[in-house]
């Protein structure tokens, strides 16, 4: 999959706010291969966006909208609507509704199956998918507790079209209601900073109200990072709850037990625009699976760098 993008945006100050606006243009370009034949697919998408915000008194007023032109599925609009207060010094409740667009991706649409094993054939492209449009509200409260900054949220995502999988194939549900709940919280503890989430989810199709494939209720998060001189390092820590998949040999449900993953990484600037990482995922080698019969890989070494100008 290769992918070009190009953004242009300004913003302006208005009042006790601003107003921000622009456009972005992405160039998606897949090339699926089999045995007998080579396909090339692309798509363009542009879009325009507007956006404003407003501070008056205690209150946060936001609003902002977007246009995208799909070369595939054309004109769509989506917009969402945002309000904070800080009722005490330090303390503020939050709430916002919104309307959302998602394509499937050329690679659901056209590239190769996926996850194919000896469980089982794998999901293959669906040409024929449409998109995913979606109306959510979340409800929040967010505070700074002594050293402990965090926040707590509840939200309502309403799906059609919900690009899911079924006997072997990606497909559009109708329709899906995901609910959760989320905390998350930061504090320092003298050279170390401390992340964790805290997540439970309820994704459901509102046809079976069964939950979806290969979606943990319960997941957590836990990221500690710090500095010793000049060297940079963090350790993440994942637990995921217990997922349902398919097991289509057998034509039945499968219940996949949580599983928890450690992964550490360091970082060091070898001069003043060149920065060198490490990293090592799954550093216990733990053997497991987020798609039922594909096992997943092993302990991961990962050298990169980034050079600025």
């Amino acid at each position: 999959m290769e992918q070009r993008y190009i953004q242009w945006g300004n913003s302006v100050e208005v009042g006790h706010g601003a107003v921000s606006g622009g456009a972005d243009w992405k160039q998606e370009k897949l090339t699926s291969s089999s045995t007998t034949k080579a396909d090339t697919y692309k798509r363009d998408t542009t879009g325009l966006y507007l956006t404003g915000q407003q501070q008056i008194d205690s209150v946060t007023l936001e609003a902002s909208g977007r246009e995208d032109h799909d070369e595939q599925f054309g004109w769509h609009g989506t917009w969402q609507t945002a309000t904070g207060w800080e009722f005490v010094d330090g303390y503020r409740a939050t709430l916002s509704y919104g309307t959302g667009f998602l394509a499937p991706s050329l690679g659901q649409q056209y590239g190769a199956t996926r996850f194919a094993s000896s469980y089982g054939p794998g999901i293959a492209a669906n040409p024929n998918l449409k998109p995913e449009e979606s109306r959510q509200w979340e409800a929040g409260i967010d505070g700074l507790t002594g050293p402990l900054d965090w926040r707590l949220s509840a939200y309502h995502y309403k799906v059609q079209n919900l690009i899911d999988y079924k006997d072997n194939q990606y497909v559009n549900l109708k329709s899906a209601t995901i609910k959760g709940l989320e905390w998350t919280g930061n504090i320092t503890t003298g050279p170390v900073d401390h992340h964790l989430t805290l997540q439970y989810v309820d994704p459901r199709d509102d046809e079976t109200n069964k939950v979806l494939y290969r979606r943990a209720k319960q997941q957590v998060k836990y990221e500690l990072t710090g500095q010793i001189f000049e060297l940079g390092w963090n350790v993440m820590y994942q637990y995921l709850g217990e997922r349902y998949d398919k097991d289509y040999d057998n034509n039945r449900d499968v219940k996949m037990g949580g599983l928890s993953l450690w992964d550490i990484g360091v970082s060091y600037p070898v001069t003043s625009h060149l920065t060198v990482r490490g990293k090592i995922a799954n550093l216990f080698d733990k053997d497991y699976e987020t798609v039922y019969g594909y096992q997943t890989a092993g302990r991961e070494y990962t050298l990169s760098g980034s050079y600025t100008f």
